[in-house]
């Protein structure tokens, strides 16, 4: 009779885990249980891994600044063709990748007939700062049913993702050279920048950049740390030069070399900028030159005496007369003089006169 019970209880957990089995090959049913996700592929840098397993690893592991990729494969299954599901968003989440934040990206949105099925691929750029570890993937996928009975549709499936980095690995995050073309002007920066992605500390790191053409040359020596959320795990810095004037027009290469593992590994980058000649606007020899200023003298101004002409008589030959002022004329005004002082005389000899009757 023991027996016989334990071999019933055998068979009813190996029933549930074939149900669990089945349901997750089509996702964790959420809710409705009529949306489902039949496929999950995943490319990581161009290698594909087809029909991913729920809660399988990804074969191939990512790295820091690698591109992946998730096709996820939705199904309406409903037998009914008029049972549309509609409004289905796909949501992929990487767990916890981000300094501990998560990234999320959404496909666009869809609808499904009754026995119909769709699929949609959603991208993902690995940061440059990641810790190596194995991060969870989360594939949430959610529709509206035909009617408010069977109203909302969900469903999940989980994979992993394993992110793998070097033991070194110095690589550049900046090369740009600022302006890209000179001509007159010949002054310009370059700006470089580096990051640690190994999982080892680099304790020296060395950075030169040269061009023997243009006559640059620099050199800097450095620590870097293996924590890819730490401020001394990149390095920074912009470095000002100048074209010499004597330099030909062309195109040219600046080179930048960084050396770490102690002194056992390296990695190249370069820019180029792309030098005109410089054609200033300059006066022709042969422009006239400046004229002096043209100074006008006026004569004096004269100013005439007004003058009257007086037609003379038909008897009379013709006579002109000059008109002046009697004020002007001295022997008149002599005269005047003269005749006043006749009158004041004559006015005292009339008062004496008339004194010397009353007198008498």
């Amino acid at each position: 009779m023991m027996l016989k019970k334990i071999l019933m209880g055998l068979v009813f957990v190996l029933l549930l885990a074939a149900a669990a089995s089945a349901a997750n090959e089509e996702g964790k049913v959420i809710s409705g249980g009529k949306l489902l996700i039949t496929k999950v592929d995943a490319k990581v840098d161009g290698k594909n891994d087809k029909g991913l397993n729920f809660g399988e690893k990804i074969s191939k592991e990512a790295k820091p600044g690698s591109d992946v990729e998730f096709t996820i494969e939705v199904k309406n299954n409903y037998t009914n063709d008029e049972s549309e599901i509609t409004d289905i968003q796909i949501t992929v989440i990487i767990e916890g990748i981000d300094d501990g934040d998560d990234m999320d990206e959404d496909a666009k949105e869809f609808d499904l007939d009754g026995g119909d099925d769709d699929k949609e691929t959603v991208k993902f750029k690995i940061p440059m700062e990641v810790d190596e570890d194995t991060f969870n993937v989360l594939i949430e996928v959610e529709g509206d049913g035909p009617n408010s009975t069977e109203g909302n549709q969900k469903v999940e499936y989980e994979v992993d993702l394993e992110i793998q980095k070097e033991d070194n690995d110095v690589s550049f995050t900046r090369n740009s050279v600022s302006p890209a073309e000179f001509s007159c002007q010949r002054s310009g920066q370059l700006a470089l920048g580096l990051i640690n992605l190994g999982t080892d500390d680099e304790d020296v790191v060395v950075l030169e950049t040269t061009s023997a053409e243009l006559g640059i040359g620099f050199k800097d020596e450095f620590e870097l740390t293996n924590d890819p959320f730490d401020a001394d795990s990149k390095f920074s810095k912009t470095y000002s030069f100048k074209v010499p004037d004597d330099v030909a027009a062309g195109t040219y290469t600046i080179d930048s070399m960084v050396t770490y593992n102690d002194g056992t590994d390296t990695k190249p980058a370069s820019a180029s900028i792309l030098v005109t000649d410089c054609e200033k606007l300059s006066r022709p020899a042969e422009e006239t030159q400046e004229e002096e200023p043209v100074v006008v003298v006026q004569p004096p101004q004269v100013t005439t005496p007004t003058v009257s002409v007086v037609p003379a008589q038909p008897s009379a030959p013709a006579a002109s007369t000059e008109e002046k002022s009697l004020l002007d004329n001295g022997l008149f005004v002599g005269l005047l003089i003269a005749a006043e002082v006749v009158v004041v005389i004559i006015i005292v000899a009339l008062v004496v006169m008339m004194m010397r009757k009353k007198a008498e």
